[in-house]
């Protein structure tokens, strides 16, 4: 980012007195408690947690570089006139002995940045006044070092050239994207990118024009890849070097007067940023650019959604076309089509209606294909049991089109409040299941398959992350389309089914954590990182709260109770492994003690306590508030130290177990423990 030049730099560098070295193991340390400095200290032995003393692995690292003299003569020439201009841009590098960490690069997400920041409004002001006051603020997360100075200006006559890092740490940010984000949402050919990203650099060696549109698409990217690096340490650091490259990518697309003379290469921008970060405190000349009616506007702009019209197939055989070209359009095209569709099935403002109609459209469905050129233009696409970049993207599709159906079929009963006939419930099920069976091999968990596939999992581990994610996703269906049914088909024999489906999808989505912990090839980043995953797994623990408080008399009881502790401490080790998810659990308990003091209050938290604020970072956000509007900032502080009090000092698992204690004597009938679930999905935005 823009700074000033630096003076002359001194031969003697300035020393730091090294620290003493930490006495408490990592987890009293981080958890500010007491150590008896045995191995393993009673501490974690007590929360069943792992004990050690080493020193924690540095994390990424983004920092400022001087120019290196060994640089070719086309690159000094580039750092030169970057200098010119006060900037130095930014490098980003791992040490060798670094784990890959990222916070929450799937689809939420299932995901996108589709998770709730719970740093509190006053907090995010106060790093924006820091940030305006002194326009060289630098914030540090870990060894991160950057300054923000882009959206302190015009978009439409910023000097966006010397915001772009240098060539090889653009490539590093873009190598970061193909490897750990894209394959979820596969809306770009990496080699066009990459041609597209040299181009831009020769362009600047030899001082012509960029393609703005192109520029677009690098910012976008590397938002992106800052924003899922940094969210492990410090998700508000990560979401203030996001929206400076954020409003980088607006600036370049309205300097290319892209919503006039919209691009393939700005739609790939516009659905990165929003498939990925948050997009609710950008700025707002630049907002807009980002949402989701706009996006699928400038789609319908570049005709995507007639590609297939036989106007368009003439001009194509007339004319000649680029075959993959057109594929990457009806990926585009398609890929728009899912979000919106699973949207309508998901809490939110587009809940029960989605924008995209299938008569309003022709266009084919992708081919399931690799990005390699295609030589055979009649037919080139393989059979869904052949793994390809696209077969995660088909048959989120065909979830897709199940979503749609449960919005056609029950959005008026839901809208006017009637109640739905069971037997539509019992259809939608059936319909859901039979895409679930048609899942390729390479996709399912059973062991068989997980034998047969183990070769082309350690070939393709993303291959081994889909097939968990599809899982999570179905199994989260089932659970959204039965759960209305949980309390009452525990009592009511005709809905019983609708009992049985939730508790057996509440299990499934435990397993497949285990499995992402447990089997081969390991997950990197690990699964307890990941915010989309570990939201599934509080929504399944919840679910199974649920039951053993309205059967706690059972004669399972005692069995079942330990199967939502193991549930709770999976999400207590996930705590300790990203602010992200530390964040989300936080926003979730606030949710889950808000309803339960409803049914009997907790001794733990007052009656009077104000109900969390719980904030989206998505267009689909809804913000829980205080009723006086005069008592508003002081309530959003204390929601958070009720947040940080509850699940920070005291541990999960103390907090569970109280909840189950005092769930033998919950009113089943006064709360609406539907809205219960309903505040919980809503605290995210699952998109798998």
């Amino acid at each position: 980012m823009k700074r000033k030049p630096t003076s002359e730099p001194t031969n003697t560098p300035s020393k730091r007195t090294p620290r003493q070295d930490p006495v408490s193991c990592e987890s009293c340390r981080r958890k500010k408690l007491k150590c008896n400095r045995q191995q393993p200290c009673s501490s974690c032995v007590t929360r069943r947690l792992p004990c050690s003393f080493g020193a924690a692995s540095e994390s990424t690292k983004v920092r400022v570089e001087p120019n290196d003299t060994k640089t070719d003569t086309s690159q000094k020439q580039r750092q030169e006139k970057q200098a010119s201009i006060g900037h130095v841009p930014v490098d980003v590098r791992r040490d060798n002995n670094e784990p890959v960490v990222t916070a929450d690069w799937l689809e939420k997400i299932v995901m996108g940045d589709r998770i709730p920041t719970a740093v509190p409004a006053m907090l995010r002001e106060g790093l924006n006044a820091s940030r305006e006051n002194n326009p060289d603020y630098t914030g540090v997360a870990g060894n991160l070092s950057i300054s923000f100075t882009a959206s302190s200006e015009n978009p439409a006559t910023l000097q966006l050239i010397s915001f772009l890092p240098k060539q090889a740490e653009t490539m590093a940010l873009f190598q970061y994207y193909t490897s750990y984000i894209d394959y979820l949402y596969h809306i770009i050919i990496p080699d066009h990118v990459e041609e597209q990203i040299n181009a831009i650099y020769d362009s600047i060696d030899k001082n012509q024009p960029v393609n703005l549109n192109h520029l677009a698409l690098v910012f976008a990217i590397s938002a992106s890849s800052l924003f899922l690096q940094l969210s492990v340490e410090s998700s508000a650091y990560a979401e203030m070097c996001s929206r400076e490259f954020t409003f980088l990518t607006g600036a370049a697309l309205i300097q290319g007067n892209y919503t006039a003379y919209p691009t393939v290469e700005g739609l790939q921008a516009t659905m990165v940023v929003a498939h990925n970060i948050s997009n609710l405190h950008s700025h707002p000349s630049v907002n807009a650019l980002f949402s989701h009616t706009t996006i699928i506007g400038q789609a319908k702009n570049l005709m995507l959604h007639c590609i297939d019209s036989p106007k368009y197939s003439e001009e194509r055989k007339a004319k000649g076309a680029d075959v993959m070209e057109v594929e990457l359009k009806r990926r585009l095209w398609w890929d728009l089509v899912s979000y919106d569709w699973l949207l309508g099935f998901l809490s939110g403002p587009q809940e029960w209606t989605y924008s995209i109609y299938m008569d309003h459209m022709n266009v084919q469905q992708p081919a399931n294909i690799d990005d390699e050129p295609i030589t055979n233009a009649d037919n080139y696409s393989s059979p869904t049991s052949t793994p390809t970049s696209m077969s995660y993207s088909l048959q989120r599709l065909k979830l897709a089109f199940v979503c749609r159906d449960i919005v056609d079929t029950t959005a008026h009963e839901h809208l006017h409040n009637l109640e739905i006939n069971y037997d539509k419930i019992l259809t939608l099920d059936r319909k859901l299941h039979q895409a679930y069976s048609e899942l390729p091999d390479f996709f399912r968990l059973d062991p068989v398959s997980r034998r047969r596939f183990s070769a082309l999992y350690h070939a393709r581990p993303t291959i081994a992350w889909q097939r968990c994610l599809l899982q999570q996703g179905y199994h989260s269906r089932f659970c959204r389309l039965h759960r209305q049914y949980l309390i009452r088909g525990a009592r009511d024999p005709t809905y019983s089914y609708s009992h049985v489906i939730c508790l057996q999808s509440a299990r499934k989505v435990l397993e497949i954590k285990r499995i992402m912990d447990e089997d081969e090839p390991r997950f990197a980043p690990p699964s307890a990182v990941v915010w989309s995953v570990m939201h599934h797994v509080f929504m399944a623990a919840v679910i199974l709260l649920m039951d053993v408080c309205f059967n706690w008399d059972d004669i399972l009881a005692d069995k079942r109770k330990e199967e939502v502790l193991d549930a709770c401490r999976m999400l207590s080790n996930a705590q300790q492994s990203s602010s992200i998810v530390r964040e989300g659990i936080d926003a979730m308990m606030g949710v889950l003690q808000k309803h339960w003091k409803n049914g009997k209050p907790l001794s733990t938290q007052d009656s009077s306590t104000v109900d969390p604020v719980l904030v989206q970072s998505d267009p689909v956000a809804q913000v829980y508030t205080p009723v006086s509007a005069v008592e508003k900032d002081s309530s959003m502080e204390q929601a958070h130290n009720v947040i940080s009090d509850e699940t920070g000092e005291r541990h999960l698992e103390d907090i569970w177990t109280e909840l189950l204690d005092s769930g033998g004597s919950l009113d089943y009938e006064t709360p609406d423990w539907t809205g219960l679930l309903t505040e919980l999905t809503n605290t995210t935005l699952p998109c798998s």
